[in-house]
Parts: structure tokens; sequence; C-alpha cells
């Protein structure tokens, strides 16, 4: 399935295997050569049986500069050539926030002696 995704999106580059089996989690990252030139993909339809259909919605790590416009990657919104050929009233964001993917971090710090108001951890999550 991983590799499916992956050329969906554009080309795989690799993937760990390991990543399966080392818990339950409810992503995958795959890491995946884009064509720039193209639209980001938002979500693929996937069929599982014959009457239950999900989406697998897709988030980007390291997104720089990118257009809500016309989802690619390059400009930004105020010079998306989109945006000079249509009315200002009539722009719809066809993508949000939601396609980048939270930062991860290395080491979650958790302190024994610091306590939240009501008596659980703190934790700087």
């Amino acid at each position: 399935m991983a590799r499916q995704f992956g050329n969906f999106l554009g080309e795989i580059v690799d993937y760990d295997s390991a990543i399966l089996v080392s818990g339950f989690k409810h992503f995958m990252r795959i890491p995946v050569r884009l064509d720039v030139t193209s639209p980001l993909k938002r979500r693929k339809k996937i069929q599982i049986g014959v009457d239950k259909t999900v989406y697998a919605r897709f988030q980007y790590e390291k997104l720089s500069l990118f257009c809500f416009i016309c989802g690619k990657l390059g400009h930004g919104e105020s010079f998306c050539p989109f945006r000079l050929r249509i009315v200002p009233t009539s722009i719809i964001f066809g993508w949000d926030l939601s396609l980048r993917a939270e930062v991860r971090r290395r080491g979650k710090t958790e302190s024994r002696w610091l306590r939240q108001s009501d008596g659980s951890p703190w934790s700087n999550l």
C-alpha cells in the first residue's frame, strides 16, 4: 500500500518496512520525489470490499513556498498566475493548512518534578 501511495503522489524514493511494525500509527511516512509543476494531491479514494469507501488524506513535510489557490510549490498566492486571470472576489482556495504535516520532534521531554494543576505530568509536546 505504501508503494501504491508513493507512486500515486510521485516517484517513490525508498520505503522502510520497519516503520509498519514499530507500533500502531495513524500514518505512514513515505519519501517521494514530487513533480513541482503539478498541484499537490490532497487525498486518494480507496475501495474496501464491495460497499465501503474510505479516503487517505495526504500531508507533506518540509513544504516551502506554497500556493493555496493552485496547489503548486514555488510561489505564493500573491504571484499565482491563476489569480491574475480571476476576479479577486471569485477566488476559491482549494488547499488549506491541513496539507502541512506537524513537525516531528526528536525527543519528548517530561519532567518528573513539574506537574500540571490537575496533578498530571508536564510535557512540552
